[in-house]
């Protein structure tokens, strides 16, 4: 188990990798647009589509490695007094109850989209002014990041599982 808990985490750790390249090519996309809007006067037509998918991609990649970190955002005024077992009781009927079913639910949804999207064969058709086709490759790394998130979610899940059961873990 403690292989497939350090799998999951190395995955994450990857993608986020990744995530911090494409803020360089966002940055680098906005340099373009900028030159060419304010220096030669002739906005493209693709920027700001551009922006909106490398943005959503960076923050999408990065749910699953700020779950790995533990840095979402809590109300720890009370959380933080409690003994890791009392937290990982919180954490595990929280998951149960609100993440699994409701991340599940964004999962099916978004994979359903993408599903009807390839077989209404809109996955290589260009957008409007030759842009990328940007709504499919937008919900395919949606898709991805919450499929890691919801990896690092459940590693997390099994982690609570033993503090539980007063076991330890990686």
């Amino acid at each position: 188990m403690r292989k497939i808990l350090r799998a999951i985490d190395m995955i994450n750790d990857r993608a986020a990798s990744g995530a911090s390249w494409l803020v360089a090519i966002l940055v680098g996309v906005i340099l373009i647009e900028v030159i060419s809007r304010y220096v030669f006067n002739s906005p493209t037509t693709w920027g700001f589509g551009a922006f909106r998918m490398l943005g959503g991609g960076i923050v999408a990649l990065g749910w699953a490695y700020a779950q790995r970190l533990n840095s979402h955002i809590r109300v720890d005024i009370f959380y933080v007094r409690f003994s890791n077992r009392t937290r990982a009781i919180i954490d595990l009927i929280g998951g149960a109850l609100f993440f699994f079913p409701i991340f599940g639910y964004f999962i099916m949804a978004t994979a359903t989209s993408l599903w009807s999207g390839l077989l209404g064969g809109k996955l290589f058709a260009l957008s409007t002014g030759g842009a990328p086709p940007s709504a499919m490759l937008y919900k395919t790394l949606i898709l991805i990041g919450l499929c890691l998130f919801f990896l690092q979610f459940t590693a997390q899940f099994i982690r609570d599982l033993y503090t539980f059961a007063g076991r330890r873990t990686s």
